[in-house]
């Protein structure tokens, strides 16, 4: 897989000898993983003759994987970045709703925002504040719902 410091230029497959690479690197990252789940960072070492390394924080460590993952599937992966401030679309897709949905959530005070100029920005942290209260407050109806059709005898 190759990548062309352009962020506009197309994903290109991994060719089969990168893919091999990465399905061997993806399992030793995974059982790093696996071993120190308290969130250890990784040092990469990038010249073992001159002891160049680079540290790796423990937080990129599961989208790396991921990566890894994919690529040794023979797929190529496009990152989109989600910075601080979001815009609307971009919080249509963390809710996996529409953007009429997502205006409505903001008119409605369910979620803060800011106007900048003539664009609302709602912060990732709210937005996933909020989707955490949203599926908190699903999973208790659910359990209501199990709970009435135990008590009618509907739920074996």
């Amino acid at each position: 897989m190759t990548f062309t410091g352009d962020p506009n230029s197309a994903p290109v497959l991994p060719t089969a000898e990168e893919a091999a690479v990465a399905k061997i690197s993806s399992r030793a990252l995974e059982s790093h993983l696996q071993n120190h789940p308290s969130g250890e960072s990784l040092k990469l070492i990038l010249n073992e003759k001159e002891g160049k390394t680079i540290d790796i924080p423990a937080a990129a460590l599961p989208l790396l994987l991921a990566i890894l993952q994919q690529t040794s599937s023979g797929n190529t992966v496009k990152l989109i970045p989600l910075t601080k401030e979001l815009d609307i679309w971009q919080v249509a897709t963390i809710l996996n709703v529409d953007r009429e949905y997502v205006w409505q959530l903001l008119d409605d005070g369910e979620i803060p925002y800011k106007m900048v100029q003539s664009c609302r920005r709602i912060r990732y942290e709210d937005v996933m504040k909020y989707k955490k209260q949203d599926y908190d407050k699903r999973s208790k109806i659910l359990d209501e719902l199990v709970a009435e059709s135990e008590a009618l005898g509907l739920y074996d």
